[in-house]
């Protein structure tokens, strides 16, 4: 665990008087362990006296558990065995009694809203029927809601350090993306072709888990874009626009990007529109660093679409936190969202502008880092990349 977020989590139990912590979904275990459970069911018990225990499955494999931890296990997956989920609660409930904790609240999310996927992505184990409710009662002190929202908004040196590794994955599907827009290709051939990219990326220096989710659209489809992303099988035509949605997962850290391209030269129209949503995004970013509103960011971006007639156009929110999930928790940058900017923020800023009346659509997505003094692109800026 990180010395920043082991001070934040430290300072948040002393603050409401809990004794532990407890953690359990995957992007939870992300940013306080860096740590991308398989199976989806590690328990990291965080207590304010003693060292952290983390509780997995046996059929967790042993490659993927952090460094540096004690690990009990519980037998989830084995087959005649007790049940897991008891076995479970009582690990829980032994260490805090053990540590002397018992007597404290027990603090932990009910309802997180949404969560990262693990690593086995494709179906995620079952959590048991009122599992919140069992998990409260470990202590004779009760339970405490943990403040989930500001362990994701601000990011410690070594989240940065590990998001820098995610983006520059996200590089290579930007470029396959961009090399594979000729006409007769389908939608879904550049999706798949941008996603091999990032799973080619597995074993490379610094990543042993990487999945991307690309989203495709060209031509008319892209006049959606606003409203929803997916990839068909339409085939893509010479001369019409091309718009890529990329959600990246690297080691549990989350891009989110979106790049605009070309099949050859583009309509006037549809031309005019991508110069004017890269004029917007510019001036957005031009202005962040702390302290500033994230209305006046949202405003900026804003007031050059306006100003170029296509106010109407452009109808959701120009950014979010992003990197511990594809959409992190937090206010964001949208119409009055008043909450300030602060160093280790980083935020999406995607303006847009979208309909069927004009027959296209385009958006241009980075991911900012608001630094001490100003900010700084994490993502390949846009204009750097565009061919």
């Amino acid at each position: 665990m990180n010395e920043s977020r082991k001070q934040q989590l430290d300072g948040m139990l002393q603050q409401r008087g809990a004794g532990a912590f407890l953690f359990w979904r995957p992007d939870e275990l992300v940013l306080t362990l860096g740590y991308l459970p398989h199976w989806g069911i590690s328990f990291l018990l965080y207590p304010r006296d003693g060292e952290p225990v983390l509780f997995v499955p046996e059929l967790e494999p042993e490659d993927i558990l952090p460094a540096g931890i004690a690990v009990h296990t519980f037998p989830w997956g084995v087959l005649d065995g007790p049940d897991p989920w008891e076995e479970l609660y009582a690990g829980i409930r032994g260490v805090l009694k053990v540590r002397g904790l018992h007597r404290l609240p027990l603090s932990f999310t009910k309802d997180i809203g949404r969560s990262a996927p693990c690593r086995m992505a494709g179906e995620q184990a079952p959590l048991p029927p009122g599992l919140c409710d069992r998990l409260s009662l470990l202590c004779l002190g009760g339970y405490i809601e943990t403040d989930t929202e500001s362990l994701y908004t601000v990011k410690t040196p070594q989240d940065i350090a590990a998001l820098e590794v995610t983006h520059r994955v996200a590089t290579l599907a930007v470029r396959t993306f961009y090399r594979n827009l000729q006409p007769g290709k389908t939608e879904a051939a550049v999706a798949a072709a941008v996603e091999a990219a990032v799973q080619e990326a597995t074993g490379s220096e610094g990543v042993d888990y990487a999945k991307a989710w690309g989203l495709v659209q060209s031509g008319i489809n892209t006049a959606a874009a606003g409203r929803f992303n997916r990839s068909t099988g339409k085939a893509l035509a010479a001369g019409e626009g091309v718009l890529l949605e990329l959600s990246i997962c690297i080691n549990g850290y989350w891009a989110d990007i979106t790049r605009v391209g070309q099949t050859g030269q583009l309509p006037p129209v549809h031309k005019k529109i991508v110069d004017i949503v890269a004029e917007a995004q510019a001036a957005a970013i031009e202005s962040m660093r702390p302290g500033v509103a994230m209305e006046v960011i949202d405003e900026r971006a804003r007031r050059v679409i306006r100003a170029a007639g296509y106010g109407d156009h452009f109808a959701h929110g120009l950014g979010h936190h992003v990197g511990f999930r594809y959409h992190d928790p937090g206010p964001g940058l949208w119409p009055g969202s008043r909450a300030l900017l602060r160093p280790g923020m980083i935020l999406t800023v995607e303006p847009g502008i979208y309909g069927v009346d004009i027959a296209c659509g385009a958006r241009i997505e980075d991911n900012v880092l608001v630094t001490e003094d100003g900010y700084r692109i994490l993502s390949d800026y846009y204009r750097d990349l565009t061919i």
